[in-house]
C-alpha cells in the first residue's frame, strides 16, 4: 500500500485436518480483529497457489501498517491475551513465523502493467538474506536494479521492500528481508514463466550479494481482505 511504512507478516499453517475451521476463524474473527488495531491500514489472509518443494507455509496474513510496527504488535498481543478476541486452536503455532518489518521503499508501480488490488492480483512473497557483510551491496542492487527488472516483466504490478526487525516476543526468524510483489491474477502463469526465463540473464542480473541458500518465495491469493481505521 502506498501509505504503508511497515508490515506485520504471519506465515502459517493450520493444524492438520483443521484447514476449513482455521480459514473460517481467520476470515470471520481474526482478520477483522487485527484490522481494528490502531495503525493497521489493511489486511489480507491468503492461500498459496503454487507451493514449491520445501516451502513451509500454506497460508500468509499480511497487515500493512502506518506507524511503529512494534507498537502495533504489542497491542495485537494485548488484545489477543485479554479475552477481547475470539481465539482458535486451529493455528499450527510450531510452524508459524510472525515477523514485523520496516519499509525500505515505497510501493513501486510497474510501467507496463495496469494497477490491480485485492482478489484481482496475487501477492508474491519473497523472503531473502544478504551474504555475510554485503547488506549495503545487496540493498542497493535489490532496490535500484532488481525491482525495476522484475517490474519490467508483463503482469507484475507493483513491489515494496521491507527490512525485518526483531521483537522480544517473537521467535527468531531466518530471513532479514521481505519483498512483496503484486501480480495480475489473470496473467500470473505467463508472468512467472517469463520471470524464470529472465532470471540470471542480462535482462535480470542476480547479485552475488544475494544469499541463494536462504530464499523462500511463493505466490498467494487473497481469501479475505479488511481495512483499518486509519
Amino acid at each position: 500500500m502506498a501509505d504503508a511504512n511497515a508490515i506485520l507478516l504471519v506465515m502459517q499453517n493450520p493444524v492438520e485436518g483443521r484447514a476449513d475451521d482455521h480459514r473460517d476463524w481467520y476470515l470471520t474473527h481474526h482478520l477483522p480483529d487485527v484490522c481494528a488495531v490502531p495503525g493497521v491500514l489493511r489486511g489480507e489472509y491468503t492461500s498459496v497457489t503454487d507451493r514449491p518443494e520445501g516451502l513451509r507455509w500454506t497460508n500468509a496474513a499480511a497487515y500493512w501498517l502506518n506507524g511503529d510496527p512494534a507498537a502495533v504488535l504489542n497491542e495485537v498481543f494485548r488484545r489477543a491475551g485479554s479475552g477481547e478476541w475470539t481465539m482458535s486452536d486451529t493455528l499450527d503455532r510450531e510452524s508459524t513465523m510472525m515477523t514485523i518489518g520496516e519499509a525500505l521503499t515505497d510501493r513501486v508501480r510497474s510501467k507496463v502493467a495496469p494497477d490491480a488490488e485485492g482478489k484481482d492480483r496475487l501477492l508474491y512473497i519473497v523472503l531473502t538474506n544478504a551474504t555475510p557483510g554485503d547488506h549495503d551491496e545487496f540493498n542497493d542492487w535489490y532496490t535500484n536494479t532488481h525491482i525495476p527488472d522484475v517490474l519490467a516483466v508483463p503482469g507484475f504490478v507493483a513491489a515494496q521492500r521491507f527490512r525485518l526487525v526483531d521483537h522480544p516476543a517473537l521467535k527468531p526468524y531466518p530471513f532479514r528481508y521481505l519483498a512483496l510483489y503484486e501480480v495480475l491474477a489473470s496473467d500470473a502463469e505467463a508472468a512467472f514463466a517469463e520471470l524464470k526465463a529472465r532470471a540470471g540473464t542480462e535482462r535480470m542480473f542476480l547479485s552475488p550479494a544475494l544469499d541463494t541458500s536462504g530464499i523462500a518465495a511463493a505466490p498467494y491469493a487473497a481469501d479475505g481482505i479488511c481495512f483499518g481505521s486509519v
